[in-house]
């Protein structure tokens, strides 16, 4: 019989590991220094953050078991919606169960007036899903190409468009043109912005990547994670209150859904609290990013020079890339060789850097990628 097997379904599975912990994972009672995920700050694992967390599970228990339009609303998702939406500055915030569902409530909001979704080509697969989800037409421009942007605006006709992008990629670190795409945008388009990996990471405290480009727009919506960047769980759809009063009664993915457990929504306010009072945590993460960076390009990696924890590197060939991942795990370093979707190239290793690091930590790195160009090069 024919292979029916779809191609995504035989890569090889991914790790499952019994702890994960500041820097390291453990798979099998084997412990490697990890630099993959997301946990930028270290906040999932900070002692203040889960003490929040028990406290919630002791009040509310595991989940809310219903809806927040009905009899899932807890005083913690109120009181993050107003701590978010003063955070980042806008009018209003709705808190969704994940980041995934804070783009499709975002995109149920602007459909009935925004029919027409223009997405970067290498935007995140949940702004795509979002935008088809929601019924929008959707068009791409090129990848960080504000002129192509503006050519595909102009070629729409009278509908009105939503402009969608991640603000940070998170394959590879690149920063979307967000400046000119809203140049290049008229006044009836809206620009969302999936803020997932500038959160927590770029703009003063954290507040991401519209406070790191002073960027302040009516035509702006936000929405991003509290999974990554704040180490909990749940997703967050910021702009004008209007807007977000639509999105709380009429989104699917608001209305019709279980929102965050209200430990993690505790978790989540802790966390906000800690990195707003924490300077010190955003000096660590800066330091971070710049020695691995000093590591992977003392390798012979082109490498990316913006404040961005996330770095892609790759070989010249999808075997080798897969071999130097295999090299890194068998000298004690986590890097898994990666085709997650929107990538650079087809396998690359994602190198992600924390603020909870250490340079003793980052060094093994560097001399795992020392040793493996060693061993090329003698095997070449």
């Amino acid at each position: 019989m024919p292979d029916k097997i779809p191609k995504h379904s035989r890569r090889a599975a991914a790790p499952a590991f019994d702890r994960i912990d500041r820097g390291y994972v453990s798979e099998r009672g084997c412990s490697l220094i990890s630099f993959a995920g997301c946990d930028y700050l270290g906040l999932a694992h900070e002692p203040q953050v889960i003490s929040a967390a028990h406290d919630a599970l002791d009040r509310y228990g595991l989940s809310t078991s219903a809806s927040r339009q009905t009899s899932g609303n807890t005083l913690e998702h109120d009181a993050l919606e107003t701590e978010l939406r003063e955070f980042f500055g806008f009018e209003g915030a709705l808190l969704t169960p994940d980041g995934y569902t804070a783009n499709l409530a975002a995109a149920q909001a602007l459909a009935p007036e925004h029919p027409v979704a223009l997405l970067d080509e290498r935007a995140h697969a949940s702004l795509r899903d979002a935008a088809r989800c929601a019924g929008m037409r959707i068009l791409t421009y090129a990848h960080l190409d504000a002129d192509d942007a503006r050519a595909k605006l102009g070629s729409v006709g009278p509908e009105r468009v939503a402009l969608m992008t991640d603000s940070v990629f998170a394959t590879d670190g690149a920063l979307a043109p967000l400046e000119s795409l809203l140049d290049s945008m008229p006044a009836s388009a809206v620009l969302l912005v999936d803020d997932c990996h500038g959160f927590c990471v770029l703009g003063r405290a954290g507040r991401g990547t519209l406070d790191h480009l002073s960027l302040a727009d009516p035509r702006l919506r936000l929405t991003t994670t509290l999974a990554k960047g704040l180490g909990c769980s749940g997703g967050v759809v910021c702009g004008p209150d209007a807007w977000i009063a639509r999105a709380r009664a009429t989104s699917s993915a608001a209305v019709c859904t279980t929102p965050a457990p209200p430990a993690s929504i505790a978790a989540a306010r802790c966390a906000l609290a800690l990195i707003q009072s924490e300077p010190l945590r955003f000096e660590r993460l800066s330091r971070n990013i710049g020695l691995v960076r000093s590591a992977l390009g003392q390798a012979g990696f082109a490498v990316h020079d913006h404040p961005i924890p996330v770095f892609a590197v790759w070989q010249v060939t999808p075997q080798l890339t897969r071999e130097l991942s295999e090299h890194l795990r068998a000298q004690g370093v986590f890097v898994p060789a990666s085709e997650y979707p929107g990538g650079p190239v087809g396998v690359y290793l994602r190198v992600s850097v924390t603020a909870e690091h250490t340079p003793e930590q980052i060094g093994a790195l560097a001399s795992a990628l020392a040793s493996a160009n060693r061993e090329h090069h003698r095997s070449a």
